[in-house]
């Protein structure tokens, strides 16, 4: 077995030493040593999802320890330009290569006390030479979904011996507990500690200016808006039935967001077919029907809501962020398909603010019953913020956790 992993890796690592020479001249700055001097900690994260953990994470690390040198890199362009605008009291770097001399190099001029690794940031080559360092490797915010587990597993042989050497990884849910176990962590070496991105929706809250929102969307006194956050491809036909399902409903608007800005002329095809004028955001029009033709103000759209519909769960997609709204205390309905969000959904089930629908029929009338029934609506958005408390705190768990290990 042994020398069966040896022969695995030594592939790989052939591979990708052979990779490092051949991509040099196409991502330079994936293969060009840190500018950086020792760190305490070396932050490891993929794209912009990733990086609101970090982010959270980083917060409540610099809130205790405000000296901690820190390092984050990052996977992809637009998470690495967001995270040097937000300026996170970190320095922040595009990830290197997982090749053997541009990790030795990195290791060597960081010299971390700990590698924090986010999600699922599991290379070989950078844990082999973590790990052989006696550096203290973490993982934080752990989460393996139905989609990459299976090819862990298949490499299982691979990741093994490595992450049996893992000093502490920290699940977002049970599930994802059990299957860094079943992969090969101790048992005792991984804890549930839950999702650091949602302690990070409080602050934006804080700062999302809802007034001029309001103004931008022409909203009247006594309207209700209906926000339908993040659809995704083969959604345009439930954005019309709903649309057309609540039309009979007097002081009644209709956000529309899709998740990608290149649906959006097929979602207005879909929307125009009922005869009711469509208006984009980026134009400031204040139709009745609001397409969201811009990244970055759905989350701020949320706190206008009276109730929301949660993209990509009407789909075969695994759903979208439905603490988004919850956060707002906005009744939310979501489809079958939230394999993506499965703890979050089923905890916001549980606490009674929100519903679960097949179909747009059934998204329809859970709709009106809340735009009609102002009662329903304050018991569910008084549900909604009781139960909001269970999924907050994480990123202060973890850091705990790391600082203890440091």
């Amino acid at each position: 077995m042994r020398s069966f992993v040896s022969a695995v890796y030594g592939l790989y690592r052939t591979a990708s030493l052979l990779l490092e020479g051949l991509l040099r001249p196409f991502f330079p700055e994936r293969l060009r040593p840190l500018e950086a001097g020792p760190v305490d900690l070396w932050i490891h994260a993929a794209s912009v999802g990733e990086l609101r953990a970090a982010e959270a994470l980083l917060v409540a690390l610099k809130d205790r320890e405000p000296s901690l040198r820190v390092v984050l890199t990052l996977q992809t362009q637009s998470a690495l330009g967001l995270a040097r605008r937000r300026g996170l009291g970190a320095q922040v770097f595009p990830a290197p290569w997982d090749g053997p001399r541009t990790v030795t190099r990195t290791l060597e001029t960081l010299r971390p006390q700990m590698l924090v690794l986010v999600e699922t940031e599991l290379w070989p080559n950078l844990l082999a030479e973590a790990l052989r360092r006696g550096i203290r490797v973490c993982v934080v915010n752990g989460r393996l979904s139905d989609r990459s587990f299976p090819r862990y597993l298949a490499l299982r042989r691979l990741f093994t011996p490595l992450l049996q050497r893992l000093s502490f990884v920290g699940a977002i849910s049970e599930r994802d507990r059990e299957r860094f176990v079943a992969l090969g962590v101790p048992p005792k070496r991984v804890e549930v500690l839950g999702n650091a991105k949602y302690d990070l929706l409080v602050r934006e809250r804080a700062r999302v200016d809802l007034t001029a929102l309001s103004a931008r969307l022409g909203l009247q006194e006594g309207e209700k808006v209906v926000v339908l956050g993040s659809l995704r491809e083969g959604e345009e036909v439930l954005a019309r039935e709903v649309a057309a399902g609540l039309a009979s409903l007097e002081g009644t608007r209709l956000v529309v967001a899709p998740r990608h800005l290149e649906r959006i002329p097929a979602f207005r095809k879909a929307l125009e077919g009922l005869g009711t004028p469509v208006g984009l955001f980026s134009r400031n029009q204040t139709a009745r029907i609001l397409l969201v033709d811009e990244i970055g103000p759905l989350f701020g759209l949320y706190g206008l809501a009276t109730a929301a519909v949660i993209g990509g769960s009407f789909v075969p997609r695994g759903g979208q962020n439905p603490v988004e709204p919850a956060v707002w205390g906005v009744p939310l309905v979501f489809g079958p398909h939230m394999e993506n969000f499965r703890e979050e959904a089923r905890h916001l089930l549980t606490v009674g603010g929100a519903c679960q629908a097949q179909g747009a029929a059934e998204t329809i009338t859970i709709l009106r019953r809340w735009l009609t029934e102002p009662q329903a609506r304050a018991r569910a958005s008084s549900a909604l913020q009781q139960g909001l408390t269970q999924l907050l705190g994480a990123s202060q768990r973890y850091a705990t956790r790391l600082l203890r290990l440091l």
